[in-house]
C-alpha cells in the first residue's frame, strides 16, 4: 500500500463522514485543509501498517511543515502580546518604583553570626592557590583549564561548655569573595565534607574543626586582601577577615 493510495482512501473516508450528517450543511474546506486532513489520515494508517515505510515518513514531514507554520504564527502573536504586557508592566513598575524596597540589604557582622552560629568562634587562616584540591585520599577536584582554586581556610571553634551540632549545608547561605582583581566570585557548592558551606557535624565543647571555602578563579589572580560576604534571604552580610 503506497502513500498515494493511503491519502486517497483518507480523503474518501473524510468525505463519507462529512456527507452523512443529518441536515448539516457541507463545510467547504480549503486545499490546505484538505491536504492537512489527508496527510494526517495517511500518517495514522501508515503508523499501524508495518509494510509501509514511505507513507509514515512522508506524512510526518508534511505534518511537521504544517505544524511549523502554525507555530511561527502563534509565536508572532505571542510576541506582540508579550510586548504589550511588558510595556504595561513597565509602566506599573515606574509608577510604584518608590514603594519597592532594595533587593539586597547590607550589614557588617562577624562570620559566625553570618553563618547562623553566633556561639562559634570562626577564624580566617589565610588562603592559597591550587589547581587540584584533595580532601584526604577519597575526593579530588581539578580546576578548569586556565583557572585555579583559591582555597580559603577557616577554623570553627566551640568555646562553650556544650557540644554544638552544626549544619552549614542546610543553612542555604551563599558565600562570596571579592579578590584584588575587583571581581566577586561565588564559593563552589562542593561535596567536600570539610567545607564551610557544607559542613555537617558536632563540634565538641572546647573543640575545633578546620574547614575551607573553594573559589575557582583565573590563574594569576592574587589571593590577598580578600573581602568576603554571606547572603541569606536577600540580606548581604559583609565580613571582616
Amino acid at each position: 500500500m503506497t502513500a498515494r493510495y493511503l491519502k486517497m482512501a483518507a480523503v474518501a473516508f473524510t468525505a463519507i463522514i462529512t456527507l452523512t450528517g443529518c441536515g448539516t450543511q457541507l463545510y467547504d474546506m480549503t486545499d490546505a485543509e484538505q491536504s492537512l486532513i489527508a496527510n494526517y489520515s495517511a500518517y495514522v494508517v501508515a503508523k499501524h501498517n508495518i509494510y509501509q515505510q514511505d507513507g509514515m515518513t512522508n506524512a510526518t514531514e508534511n505534518l511537521k511543515a504544517e505544524d511549523t507554520e502554525k507555530v511561527d504564527e502563534a509565536s508572532t502573536d505571542n510576541s506582540h502580546s508579550q510586548d504589550n504586557k511588558t510595556s504595561e508592566a513597565g509602566n506599573d513598575k515606574n509608577s510604584n518604583s518608590q514603594k519597592e524596597p532594595s533587593a539586597t540589604q547590607e550589614k557588617k557582622v562577624s562570620l559566625a553570626e553570618a553563618t547562623g552560629y553566633g556561639s562559634l568562634d570562626i577564624t580566617y587562616d589565610g588562603a592559597n592557590e591550587s589547581d587540584v584540591y584533595n580532601e584526604g585520599s577519597y575526593y579530588s577536584m581539578t580546576a578548569e583549564s586556565g583557572n585555579t582554586f583559591a582555597v580559603m581556610k577557616f577554623t570553627l571553634k566551640n568555646p562553650t561548655g556544650e557540644d554544638i551540632n552544626v549544619d552549614m549545608f542546610g543553612n542555604a547561605r551563599t558565600y562570596k569573595a571579592t579578590f584584588p582583581d575587583g571581581k566577586e566570585y561565588t564559593a563552589l557548592g562542593t561535596f567536600l565534607t570539610y567545607s564551610l558551606n557544607t559542613f555537617q557535624g558536632t563540634i565538641k565543647a572546647g573543640g575545633a574543626v578546620d574547614v575551607v571555602l573553594l573559589f575557582e578563579i583565573p590563574q594569576g589572580t592574587a589571593c590577598d586582601n580578600i573581602m568576603m560576604s554571606v547572603i541569606k534571604d536577600n540580606e548581604k552580610s559583609l565580613i571582616e577577615l
